[in-house]
C-alpha cells in the first residue's frame, strides 16, 4: 500500500472509530432513557431533535481535535508525502466522518420518532414535505458541511500561525507567553476575516433579506461560494505554514 494509502486508512480508522463510538453511547442512552420513562412517566413527551444536535456537535469537535493532533504527530507528519497531501487527506477524511456522522444521525432520528413517535418531531417532519423543502434541505446541509470545513480550515491557520509567532520568541516556552500570543494572532487573524466577510454578506443583500424563496435561495448560493473562497484561503496558508514547520511536537 502507498504512503497516502496507508494515511488516508489510519486517519479514516481513528476518525470513524471515534463517531461510531459517539454513535453507540448515543443509542444505548437514548434505549436506557426511554424504557426508564416509559415506567416513570408514560405520558411526558420528548423530542429527538435536542438529542441530535448534542451528539452532532460533539462528534464535529472530536473530529477538530484529530484534525489538528495530526499536523503535531510524528506518526502521520513523518510518513514520506508531501505537506498538500497529507493536509488534503486530514481534510477529505475529516469532511467523510462527518458526513457518516450526519447520515446515521438521520437514520437514528428516523428511527427513533418511528419507534417512539412524538408531536413534536412529527410536526417538525411534516413541515418540510415537498420537493422543493427538501431541496432546500439538502443545501443546507451541503452549507453545513461547507461552514464546518472552513471552521477547521481556519483553526488549523490559527494553530499554526500561533505555532509560527511563537517560534520568534525568546520565551516561547512560558505558557503565559503562549496564551498572550494565542489571543493577539485571534484577534489579528478575525480582523479582516470579520471585515471581508460583513461587507460581501452586505453585498449579497443578507440585510435586506426577505420571506421569498427565491431570495433565500440566492443568499445560499451566494454565502456557500463565500465559504468556498475561505476554503481556499486558508488552505493556501497553512500549506505554506506547513511547509515552514517541518518538526513535530510527539
Amino acid at each position: 500500500m502507498s504512503s497516502l494509502g496507508r494515511l488516508n486508512k489510519e486517519l479514516s480508522k481513528n476518525k470513524f472509530k471515534i463517531i461510531s463510538w459517539i454513535l453507540g453511547i448515543q443509542i444505548l442512552f437514548s434505549v436506557v432513557y426511554q424504557g426508564w420513562k416509559s415506567f416513570t412517566s408514560p405520558t411526558d413527551v420528548t423530542s429527538f431533535t435536542g438529542e441530535i444536535f448534542g451528539a452532532v456537535i460533539i462528534g464535529i469537535v472530536m473530529l477538530s481535535i484529530i484534525n489538528e493532533r495530526v499536523y503535531i504527530s510524528d506518526k502521520f507528519r513523518l510518513i514520506p508525502i508531501s505537506d498538500g497531501a497529507l493536509y488534503l487527506s486530514n481534510m477529505l477524511t475529516s469532511v467523510l466522518g462527518l458526513i457518516y456522522l450526519i447520515v446515521s444521525e438521520i437514520v437514528i432520528y428516523t428511527v427513533s420518532i418511528t419507534v417512539f413517535p412524538n408531536k413534536y418531531d412529527d410536526l417538525m417532519v411534516r413541515s418540510f414535505n415537498s420537493t422543493q423543502q427538501y431541496l432546500f434541505k439538502f443545501e443546507i446541509l451541503v452549507a453545513f458541511v461547507l461552514g464546518i470545513m472552513v471552521v477547521w480550515a481556519g483553526v488549523t491557520a490559527l494553530h499554526l500561525l500561533v505555532n509560527w509567532v511563537n517560534d520568534f520568541l525568546p520565551f516561547r516556552s512560558q505558557s503565559f507567553v503562549k496564551v498572550i500570543v494565542a489571543v493577539v494572532v485571534v484577534w489579528l487573524f478575525m480582523i479582516p476575516f470579520n471585515f471581508v466577510t460583513g461587507n460581501v454578506l452586505r453585498i449579497i443583500g443578507f440585510n435586506d433579506l426577505n420571506n421569498s424563496f427565491a431570495s433565500v435561495n440566492r443568499v445560499m448560493y451566494s454565502s456557500m461560494a463565500m465559504m468556498i473562497i475561505w476554503i481556499a484561503i486558508f488552505t493556501i496558508i497553512n500549506l505554506y505554514l506547513l511547509n515552514k514547520k517541518a518538526e513535530t511536537v510527539n
